[in-house]
């Protein structure tokens, strides 16, 4: 569509920048009335975390009200005898679907916290 109002004869000069902007702003607003535009997310879903104490430990997060593409996934804070601290990351899931993962099948092992990371 733009190149055929560019190569019209028509068009000279000033009055295909006027076009092709014209053009540019009609197909935005149709994007946006079609719900076809890119809706920016925060990722402001409900989410709960939980520690269950069995053995091994599990961290676990649980996460409603998200948008439809948006992810999230557990982020487990662990913790050995000695103190030593690391980090283990449950998969993706999407809205209301819970992300749980253990530390080491170590029982001596522990979970500290537990958080939630969002996808980009």
């Amino acid at each position: 569509m733009i190149l055929a109002v560019a190569l019209h004869p028509h068009f000279k000069g000033g009055n295909v920048k006027r076009a092709l902007t014209a053009s540019c702003l009609t197909l935005t607003f149709a994007a946006a009335s079609l719900g076809i535009a890119p809706a920016a997310s925060a990722n402001t879903g409900d989410c709960n975390t939980w520690i269950t104490y069995s053995s091994p430990n599990y961290g676990n997060a649980y996460c409603s009200g998200l948008a439809r593409f948006d992810k999230f996934r557990a982020k487990i804070t662990c913790i050995d005898p000695h103190g030593k601290q690391w980090i283990v990351l449950g998969p993706w899931k999407k809205n209301a679907k819970t992300s749980r993962q253990k530390c080491s099948s170590d029982t001596k092992v522990g979970v500290l916290k537990v958080g939630v990371i969002f996808s980009a």
